[in-house]
């Protein structure tokens, strides 16, 4: 179990994330996206594609830390007659955010700031809540991810993303490397890698991979049994990858065995994978009898 820290600690760890999302939005907007674009990016990627057709209609979805809401910004396009919500702790990600909302005139999303550890919205309440990407940057990430928890509904679904621990091994290598010399080498990263990504979207990514002051990795089982003593059955892992629309559909629990090999085969993955090591728990909270 990872040791939970003083409050005046959190406070100050939380305070040091909240400078470095001040000097680096994540993920950034350029002067030329658009509603239209932010669609057919996100529609482009997998999983994402897969996460909105599985989504209904009419949902309450929430993104915790949520950053420059481009997840949020997505899924209220995509759907309009979802009720979107967005909280982060970050003012200049909220701004940014804040901007593209209004200019691309999204109403059924709503944003607000918000500590993680005392979100400002209603326990039980959203159909879905996706965090990803988010616990692992916080002084607590038990805390945070059972506050996160608190917030779906009974019968709703949990989408909780975290860099795991064997996962994460080979970005972890990667970044010492790039401590040592100074700068990371691109050849060993898949994102730095890419042709189609301009310099700012490459210094963003090396500002939250390599430079980020506060992050932890999780071992996936545990974090599973975190959220099985919250009152969630489990759905399955991504990866890996999903077919359309099945994503919350439930899949067979994986033994200790099973689960040991899968994680194996995530930190393969980081190799070549652009999530460096961001695996995806999705799980259902049980209904109230």
């Amino acid at each position: 179990m990872l040791d939970f820290i003083g409050e005046d600690a959190r406070e100050r760890q939380a305070a040091e994330v909240e400078q470095f999302y001040r000097r680096n939005p994540f993920p950034g907007y350029q002067e030329a996206d658009d509603a239209g674009g932010l669609i057919d990016r996100c529609r482009k990627a997998p999983f994402l594609a897969e996460l909105d057709a599985a989504i209904s209609p009419r949902a309450r979805v929430l993104d915790c830390g949520c950053g420059t809401a481009q997840l949020a910004m997505f899924l209220a396009l995509a759907g309009p007659r979802r009720e979107v919500f967005g909280v982060d702790g970050c003012t200049a990600s909220l701004a940014e955010a804040e901007r593209f909302k209004r200019r691309e005139r999204i109403d059924n999303l709503t944003l607000a700031r918000g500590d993680l550890f005392a979100l400002p919205l209603k326990e039980d309440f959203f159909d879905v809540v996706i965090c990803r990407g988010v616990v692992h940057h916080t002084p607590d990430p038990e805390r945070a991810t059972i506050e996160v928890a608190r917030r779906v509904a009974p019968g709703g679904v949990l989408l909780l993303g975290i860099y795991e621990s064997i996962a994460r091994i080979p970005h972890r290598m990667r970044r010492g490397l790039a401590r040592a010399r100074g700068k990371p080498l691109a050849i060993l990263d898949p994102v730095l890698r890419r042709r189609d990504l301009d310099a700012l979207k490459k210094s963003t990514w090396i500002a939250d991979q390599y430079l980020h002051p506060l992050e932890h990795i999780l071992p996936f089982p545990r974090m599973l049994e975190l959220l099985e003593s919250q009152g969630f059955d489990w759905l399955r892992s991504v990866p890996p990858a999903t077919s359309s629309g099945t994503i919350f559909e439930s899949t067979p629990r994986p033994g200790s065995a099973q689960l040991f090999a899968r994680r194996l085969e995530w930190a393969l993955r980081c190799l070549s994978d652009q999530d460096a090591g961001l695996v995806c728990l999705v799980a259902r909270r049980r209904k109230l009898h």
